[in-house]
């Protein structure tokens, strides 16, 4: 019953993007015209391992199909399955890449600076996220956390 009523919300949400025009992007860089007016759902899931897509995403993608642009975030050895799958994706640096480059590079600026970017160039209507949220991944991994199970 509960999911029932989440996705008659999710349609109605759809739908008043949809009629008071608030879904108009103008500066969501990498959409065409035609997809600056249309609706746009964000996933965060940087979480991702493995040679499929983890229940949660796939749920996720299922949910938010609805609106005209789903954009994954993810790591990088995830994202030749959601191209294969027709998704479009963002990906992000994993967490053996940053902890194995050295304390030289500024990493928290970069992560900061690359999630805004995400956000502005695509200028999501919503966001949701499959695993932890994007800044607690991170700081998770910059500070370390060696029990995080991130890596």
């Amino acid at each position: 019953m509960i999911r029932h009523l989440r996705n008659i919300g999710l349609r109605f949400a759809l739908r008043s993007l949809r009629i008071f025009g608030a879904a108009d992007k103008a500066d969501a860089l990498l959409l065409s015209q035609q997809r600056k007016r249309g609706s746009v759902a964000l996933i965060w899931a940087l979480a991702e391992t493995g040679d499929r897509l983890s229940a949660g995403l796939s749920e996720k993608l299922a949910k938010l199909s609805g609106f005209e642009t789903v954009v994954v975030v993810c790591p990088p050895r995830v994202f030749s399955l959601l191209r294969s799958e027709g998704h479009f994706f963002e990906t992000l640096p994993a967490p053996d890449e940053i902890l194995s480059s050295g304390i030289s590079s500024n990493w928290a600026l970069y992560l900061r600076r690359r999630i805004a970017r995400i956000r502005k160039n695509w200028g999501p209507d919503f966001e949701a996220v499959v695993g932890p949220e994007p800044e607690v991944y991170f700081e998770a991994i910059l500070n370390g956390s060696e029990d995080s199970g991130l890596s």
